[in-house]
């Protein structure tokens, strides 16, 4: 325990040195974020925290926990490191996201990691759901989701850092003790996640982010997000039912599933850009960025607590499901209740100015 928590600390502090020497890089080079269009922020804005995260956990990693596994971990994460950087610097087309995605997720977790998703749990009956032929493409295509949900989540300070902090430290709560996932892992992403934090996070001494992540760390947290999740949920050490591990992620899979389906009903592309995530609505409603960020939080740990609890209170896997599933469909209903307030408000300043 001891030695987990120094390499923590260890890798808190080589997220924040790292983040020091890529700052003036990124200044340097025009890797930065412009405000502009729909950006809230007004500075140019380093894109490295998403490379400071990744090396600080490859490189730990590789020297704390070397095995075939680890080599997946860090092939997705290199994968993705790479196609968000290319991102962030041009946009790179659908197509070419979803293969990398798939790339990263079927050679680095399904073949190399040998993790994937086995099972659903009892969510149809008494008996688990097992997904047999079916398991490396339904976890290629639930991965896949995951990953752009947390991508979308990164569109305010500290909103995606914080939502991987609060999985990450349940996930190693959970599984402290046990071998169901790897803890060295989640303790080193856990002190990296906080370097990033005490450069992105808004504080009384700092008013502003003074880094991103860019699609580079979002892309790269989502991986590193499903894996943990998928390790603990699956397998005879699993410390979670793989219904629960949907509440941990049930805002971000919300917010996505609304916004993609809304686009399409507004006859726009489901992964078109657009300023309809719950983050904007919380700051159209009149919330400053640093409540909105907790009223953010705190709706993600009702998910995550509701899916924890039912749990440990022994709610079938079934009528968690369902529960979930209404929680969703009341989730789009108050989200267009809401946007429909804010349009009306907006019409009605437009119309007395």
């Amino acid at each position: 325990m001891i030695f987990n928590l120094v390499l923590g600390l260890v890798a808190f502090v080589l997220s924040a040195v790292a983040i020091l020497i890529l700052r003036p890089l990124c200044h340097k080079i025009g890797h930065v974020d412009h405000p502009g269009g729909r950006k809230g922020h007004s500075l140019a804005t380093p894109l490295c925290g998403g490379v400071a995260i990744a090396s600080t956990v490859v490189l730990l990693g590789m020297g704390a926990v070397p095995s075939r596994q680890f080599a997946g971990f860090a092939f997705g994460i290199t994968v993705l490191l790479v196609l968000g950087a290319l991102d962030d610097r041009k946009h790179v087309p659908a197509p070419v996201r979803l293969a990398m995605q798939t790339l990263a997720v079927g050679a680095g977790m399904c073949f190399l990691g040998e993790i994937y998703l086995q099972n659903l749990g009892a969510i149809f009956g008494a008996a688990d759901f097992e997904l047999g032929g079916h398991a490396i493409w339904f976890t290629i295509f639930a991965a896949v989701g995951v990953i752009n949900a947390v991508n979308m989540v990164d569109g305010m300070d500290g909103l995606a850092g914080g939502f991987s902090v609060m999985i990450v430290g349940t996930i190693l709560a959970l599984a402290a003790g046990t071998s169901a996932v790897n803890v060295v892992l989640l303790c080193v992403t856990l002190g990296s996640l906080l370097g990033f934090l005490a450069f992105n996070l808004r504080m009384p001494w700092q008013k502003h982010a003074r880094i991103f992540l860019g699609d580079a760390g979002s892309l790269v947290l989502g991986f590193i997000l499903t894996w943990f999740a998928i390790q603990a949920a699956q397998g005879p050490q699993a410390v979670i039912e793989p219904i629960t591990a949907v509440w941990l992620f049930g805002l971000p899979l919300a917010d996505t599933v609304y916004l993609m389906v809304s686009r399409m009903v507004r006859g726009k592309s489901p992964l078109a850009a657009d300023s309809y995530h719950f983050h904007h609505l919380l700051q159209r409603l009149g919330l400053t960025p640093g409540w909105a960020l907790y009223a953010w939080l705190a709706v993600a740990g009702a998910f995550m607590a509701t899916g924890l609890v039912t749990e440990s209170l022994g709610v079938s896997e079934s009528a968690r499901c369902v529960a979930f599933l209404g929680v969703f469909a009341a989730y789009c209903v108050i989200a267009n209740l809401l946007w429909g307030r804010v349009r009306q408000r907006m019409v009605r300043q437009a119309a007395a100015t």
